[in-house]
């Protein structure tokens, strides 16, 4: 059958010798899409015509056809899938309801309802790539919501995209898919995997919760601009949602796809942090400064320019690593401290993964000069460390060196609560296992001795014995050694980490009575953990007046910073 009868004769010759097409509902560069009715089988059907090119290569239709063969509740079932020397035929079930695009201008879904319809796009693509399809186009115009509490989705055109743009497999650096929901691996025309869905969804979500895509520009280049720059964070766009939300969003929508949350850890995410959303919450709100109660100045500066101050927080970190690894050593001249400490600030306070890597550099060449078993064994450890918490999140990767500073100055008390509310959950109970550790090393290293409640820096020499080490292996026993001795100095992160839990929980600056309930809570961990060591370590004695006055001391100064922390107030606009 020709094309100009399948585009004209809606009510003539049938399609396939049994689809009779009754209208058009939907159009594109290389597809219509019809509702007809199924002769054979007595139903309505969907049936997307997919105009044949030149470069429609035999691997799109065989992934298409691959992709006609996935059952799952939420995609859309293929009937058949059949071509001829004009188009390529995918005959589905009909579904009747709104595309999530709709959903999302008319302002109808819920907090709740954003999230319960990612879930479900994740469990459909879940099952897909399981079976080797990628789907290449997710956007809110191929999820349709079908009615229902929540409503329930319905994932459309698997295969499609490949179908539509199989020129992208001949022409390396051809763009593919919609420009606007594209990975920026995409955007770049590089081959594409799971990550690229991944990437798509959670902006789908994004767009879902905000109202808008944050891509959209009046042109192609203008988007992929956009793409290349990076969204405002959900954080800053939502600030009255789940920080672990915008975290989750943030890290699924990582530019690089090699370091991107996984399909499985972002869906699992999702999960935990659905009871937190009420189901009356509306989403796709607009928000404005003008609905918070009495906004200081202090706030508004806040909002404004927060994230800078997360820049310089972040930059003055580096400074004080760069600073130990030139003023703690001998290997660099005298001139070139100065130079290299500011040079390290700005490097991470403006390019957080580039900085890093020129930061560990910095920092090791001295430790490599002062022992090069020293400088394997902490070599190895710093790349591991970057490649997995400093990879996934760069801007908050140098947090430990905060317990580290806090400890030296005999307030690393005030650490675990610290870690747990600026890293939220998952992030929040690895980074203070990580400061735990951080600050344990340094005792060991250094003999620091102010917050030494363990006995860490008591009369062991480590670095006596680190001096011109070549064997990493006698380097690392030279460090068991003191744990092996005294098996309590393994209890300080275990305590850490337990305190850091109901910060990360509780602590989220939009209510101050929660915020004030994990500092409580956090701080009660702590002196119950230490507390309790001489009961389990009976030769071991804690300085207990000592502890008391330093744990104090470290809650006033939460309890300061956290008052002074700017609070989420944004509150959203009654739905129209």
């Amino acid at each position: 059958m020709s094309s100009t009868m399948t585009y004209e004769n809606r009510n003539g010759p049938l399609v396939l010798g049994r689809y009779e097409l009754i209208e058009r509902i939907g159009h594109g560069g290389f597809s219509t899409v019809y509702r007809a009715r199924d002769h054979k089988m007595g139903r309505e059907v969907a049936i997307k015509a997919v105009r044949r090119t030149e470069e429609l290569s035999d691997r799109a239709t065989l992934e298409a056809k691959a992709a006609a063969k996935l059952g799952h509740e939420h995609i859309v079932t293929v009937f058949e899938l059949a071509e001829d020397e004009h188009e390529v035929y995918l005959v589905s079930e009909l579904v009747r309801g709104e595309t999530l695009t709709d959903r999302i201008q008319s302002g109808s879904l819920s907090d709740r309802d954003c999230v319960e319809t990612a879930l479900q796009t994740l469990d459909a693509l879940d099952h897909a790539h399981g079976r080797g399809v990628i789907h290449r186009d997710i956007k809110p115009d191929n999820i349709m919501l079908t009615g229902g509490d929540p409503p329930r989705v319905k994932v459309m055109d698997f295969g499609i995209a490949q179908l539509e743009n199989s020129q992208r497999l001949t022409r390396q650096g051809d763009v593919v898919g919609t420009i606007a929901y594209m990975s920026p691996e995409q955007a770049d025309g590089h081959t594409v995997d799971w990550a690229t869905d991944v990437y798509s969804a959670a902006l789908t979500l994004y767009e879902s919760l905000t109202g808008s895509n944050p891509f959209c520009g009046s042109t192609a280049a203008e988007s992929i601009g956009r793409i290349k720059a990076g969204a405002i964070s959900l954080s800053r766009a939502r600030p009255d949602l789940p920080g672990e939300l915008s975290d989750l969003v943030e890290e699924a929508m990582d530019p690089d796809p090699r370091t991107r949350l996984d399909l499985g850890s972002l869906r699992e995410g999702l999960k935990q942090i659905l009871p937190e959303l009420a189901p009356g919450d509306q989403a796709t709100t607009v928000l404005r400064r003008a609905d918070r109660p009495h906004p200081s100045v202090y706030e508004d500066l806040a909002d404004r320019y927060g994230f800078i101050a997360a820049r310089i927080a972040n930059g003055s970190l580096a400074a004080l690593v760069a600073a130990a690894a030139a003023y703690g050593f001998d290997l660099y001249p005298a001139p070139w401290k100065l130079p290299i400490i500011i040079v390290a600030a700005l490097a991470v306070g403006l390019l957080p993964r580039v900085g890093l890597a020129a930061l560990a550099v910095i920092a090791l060449a001295p430790v490599f000069d002062f022992s090069v078993a020293t400088g394997v064994l902490v070599g190895a450890a710093v790349v591991l460390y970057f490649m997995t918490l400093g990879l996934i999140w760069p801007g908050k990767a140098l947090l430990p060196v905060l317990a580290t500073m806090l400890g030296a100055l005999g307030l690393g008390l005030a650490y675990p609560a610290i870690a747990g509310a600026v890293g939220r959950l998952r992030s929040g109970l690895l980074f203070a296992a990580a400061g735990a550790v951080s600050f344990g090393l340094f005792q060991l290293l250094t003999g620091a001795t102010p917050l030494d409640y363990l006995g860490l820096a008591d009369n062991y020499d480590v670095a006596g014995k680190l001096a011109g080490e070549y064997n990493p292996w006698t380097a690392l026993l030279a460090i068991i050694k003191p744990l092996q001795a005294q098996p309590v100095l393994l209890l300080q992160p275990a305590i850490w980490l337990a305190a850091s839990l109901p910060a990360a929980l509780l602590i989220r600056r939009r209510r101050l009575y929660l915020d004030l309930t994990g500092l409580v809570l956090a701080n009660a961990v702590i002196a119950a953990g230490y507390l309790s060591i001489p009961k389990f370590f009976p030769d071991y004695s804690l300085p207990v007046a000592s502890f008391m006055k330093t744990l104090t001391v470290c809650v006033i100064i939460q309890v300061g910073l956290l008052l002074l922390s700017p609070r989420n107030r944004l509150q959203p606009l009654s739905p129209p």
